[in-house]
């Protein structure tokens, strides 16, 4: 008859169980005792080790406040007895009696401190001085052959000058490092015995149940718990020649019919015997509850396995042979002829869980780069537009994304001449998307993905700047990526960027705009940057046109060119005014010069509005401008201002060489097309998110923005020669495609690199 798991179990479980609770029923009996015992020794070892650390502590500090008052002038000349004349003489004494009572008033630990000196025979302490002392009080006079340089004395009956006292007592030669000889008197210093043992019981908080002493190496008695075993050497006791073992440890021995445990320690500072003797039945008390309670613990454990053997495990087991039934695909009907599942069988079943489990996690590296089409496709689409709803799903897919400020870009990808087949396609795609990943994430946030058919869309995220900044900075990164694509991989692409957005929400418009961008490459050629800006004609009311000179206001209040920047503000005012505009609109452009001007020192790291006070006063102050002239006035006071805290903040910074050195590179470089943060990084060993945080701290702009400033820059004074063509100038100043360049100069500008030409050869009116 065939056993069921169940079964099998119950009887194997049953067997094994019993057997572990009796054997725990008898190492609780036997081992618990003598885990406990060792347990206790360590405990009072451990104590032991406390005093001897702090004892040790406590002398080598003594040593220390020795040695240090021995190094004093006064004790040469007293040690030496060497003095110009009997007002020298009186005049050290008198400062080294003030030396050591000093000394024992600062350290209430000592009770008194000697000075002998060898050559004159003088013994002095804070209390005392004795000339040519006598043998009778000049005791220190026998430890100057003492082949130690130091030494701890066991207790002893001092005077020092006014009563005779039990002290332990350090002796130092002097000099310091003399040798028995050379020596030219001695010092030392005392601590009391009553203050020595109060150390000890210090340790023992809950006091000591036996006898606690320590002797010294020749056994004398050190201190005692009892008084009347001073002064006693203890070497003759049987026990006490066990104890010279030179290490730490415990032995049990009978004392006067009672059983006693004596633990040691010897110090290897002071070579002292520490020494703790307790009743056995003082030091294993604590044993007799753990131990009654382990074994009454075992005795329930043991009634209560018989019962979960016949009652709990019987109900337990049985639903693992119904789960084996449906593993296994068996019936397990209760008609006869019903197969058993083995535990064998049970083992293959398991294996293959294990391996399904492995493949599905598998599955899920493998599915990553899906997920991450899947979530972008429905960002682009807009079925995702909440950024903390989907933000555990990117840093699942390690997809670094700002919760604000989106441009989204269109690609589309080819080969001259050629046609690509559909693996090479998608080959090419990826190549594309790994590389704009890459130079996005240098200095900003983003991601790419494949849309099929050699097509590509390249979601951009920003942590700071307006539209204007982070869609010029988008076009410098979508030329690099052409650059590299073509340089490297021979690759045309053409790439449709759509307007930069603020909220996830509104990311589809900026798709769909990048899409109708990316439908005039017949117009603009393949292998070039289409912007949705570039299809829309400029706006020519005279408003708009006038918020063009605001540009130049913000320029010199970056540059602290307060001269500048206040004729560029009267300029911009007398322009409105003979545009007749409205005061509506002359009010308005207060505020945009006033709004301007705050995100241009926020973005410099200055929080402008704490010295400014709330805008909704300023918003007053305008309303109550009685003519225009007021009005400049007071915009002109707020950007005066800003200009000062940015004079502040550069002044407080400093400068930093790397940075210095890496914009005299730059101003070196700029003409080559191919300057980028990993060409930087490449020639001053250091990585490109380093980099770009440099710059943005001294430079006051990131990479990118201070590259296109410094070429639009020189682009400026090229066009003043009307000889030199605008496509030359273009790759002059580092721009390999002319129509990049001429969308970047009108967005920093206002102007077509021709019109500026125009402007800047009119006349000049009186």
């Amino acid at each position: 008859m065939r056993t069921s798991i169940s079964g099998k179990a119950m009887m194997i479980y049953g067997i094994v169980f019993l057997f572990i609770i009796a054997l725990t029923f008898w190492l609780s009996y036997v081992g618990t005792v003598g885990r406990l015992q060792k347990d206790l020794q360590d405990a009072n070892l451990a104590l032991l080790k406390q005093v001897d650390s702090k004892i040790e502590a406590a002398f080598r500090q003594t040593e220390k406040d020795l040695l240090s008052m021995a190094e004093r002038l006064e004790f040469v000349y007293f040690m030496n007895n060497s003095y110009s004349d009997d007002g020298h003489r009186y005049s050290i004494y008198y400062s080294l009696t003030n030396r050591l009572k000093e000394f024992i008033s600062n350290n209430p630990n000592y009770s008194s401190v000697f000075a002998y000196s060898h050559v004159s025979g003088d013994l002095m302490t804070e209390e005392t001085y004795l000339k040519q002392a006598s043998s009778e009080f000049n005791w220190l006079a026998q430890y100057l052959d003492m082949p130690e340089y130091y030494k701890w004395l066991s207790t002893q009956k001092v005077w020092d000058g006014q009563e005779t006292q039990d002290v332990i007592t350090l002796v130092r030669s002097f000099p310091s490092l003399s040798s028995p000889g050379f020596r030219k008197g001695l010092m030392a210093v005392s601590i009391k015995e009553a203050q020595l043992f109060q150390m000890i019981k210090a340790i023992y908080e809950d006091g000591h149940a036996g006898q606690f002493f320590i002797l010294d190496a020749e056994g004398n008695v050190v201190t005692h718990d009892d008084k009347n075993q001073l002064y006693r050497n203890m070497k003759s006791l049987p026990y006490i020649q066990i104890l010279m073992d030179p290490d730490s440890g415990s032995f049990n021995v009978k004392l006067d019919g009672i059983q006693e445990s004596v633990f040691y320690r010897t110090s290897g500072y002071t070579g002292w015997k520490f020494i703790s003797i307790m009743p056995e039945s003082t030091v294993f008390e604590p044993i007799k509850v753990t131990r009654n309670l382990l074994l009454t613990f075992a005795v329930v454990m043991f009634f209560l396995a018989l019962a979960a053997l016949f009652y709990v495990n019987r109900w337990t087991f049985k639903p693992l042979d119904r789960l084996a039934g449906k593993l296994s695909g068996v019936n397990k009907g209760r008609g006869q002829g019903a197969k058993r599942i083995g535990l064998r069988n049970l083992e293959h079943i398991f294996d293959e869980m294990v391996t399904d489990r492995e493949h599905l996690e598998q599955h899920v590296r493998d599915s990553k780069p899906m997920l991450k089409w899947k979530i972008m496709m429905d960002v682009l689409n807009g079925n995702r537009s909440d950024f903390h709803a989907m933000y555990h799903h990117l840093e699942f897919l390690g997809i670094h994304m700002y919760s604000e400020r989106f441009i989204v870009c269109t690609a589309e990808i080819g080969k001259e001449g050629e046609r690509l087949t559909p693996r090479d396609e998608t080959l090419y795609t990826y190549m594309f998307c790994n590389v704009a990943e890459e130079l996005i994430r240098t200095e900003h946030a983003g991601l790419a993905i494949d849309l099929g058919g050699g097509r590509a869309a390249v979601l951009l995220s920003f942590a700071e700047g307006d539209a204007e900044q982070n869609h010029l900075r988008t076009l410098v990164i979508l030329e690099l990526i052409l650059d590299i694509m073509k340089r490297q991989f021979g690759l045309m692409v053409t790439v449709g960027v759509g307007k930069c957005r603020m909220e996830m929400k509104e990311i589809p418009s900026s798709f769909d705009e990048s899409q109708k961008a990316l439908h005039y490459k017949m117009i603009f050629g393949k292998h070039s940057v289409i912007s949705v800006d570039d299809l829309q004609p400029p706006d020519r009311q005279d408003y708009y046109k006038l918020s063009r000179m605001i540009d130049p206001v913000m320029e010199a209040m970056r540059q602290i060119d307060r001269v500048k920047m206040l004729t560029c503000l009267s300029d911009t005012f007398r322009e409105a005014v003979e545009s007749n505009l409205p005061p509506e609109l002359i009010r308005q452009l207060c505020y945009d010069l006033v709004m301007k001007s705050l995100q241009t020192v926020k973005a410099i790291g200055i929080e402008p509005e704490i010295s400014m006070g709330p805008l909704s006063s300023f918003y007053d102050r305008i309303g109550k401008c009685e003519n225009w002239k007021d009005a400049e006035r007071l915009v002109g006071d707020i950007l005066e201002g800003l200009a000062s805290q940015i004079e502040e903040k550069r002044t407080l910074r400093g400068k930093n060489e790397t940075i210095e050195r890496m914009l005299d590179y730059i101003r070196e470089h700029y003409q080559e097309y191919d300057l980028s943060l990993d060409r930087l990084a490449e020639m001053f060993h250091l990585t490109p998110p380093y980099i770009s945080r440099l710059f943005k701290e001294h430079t006051e702009s990131n990479f990118i923005d201070y590259m296109i400033e410094i070429r639009i820059k020189a682009a400026m004074e090229l066009l003043k020669d009307k000889s030199i063509k605008v496509n030359d100038v273009s790759g002059a100043v580092g721009y390999a495609n002319t129509r990049s360049f001429l969308r970047t100069f009108k967005k920093y500008t206002g102007l077509t690199p021709t019109e500026y030409r125009e402007h800047m050869s009119k006349p000049i009116p009186s």
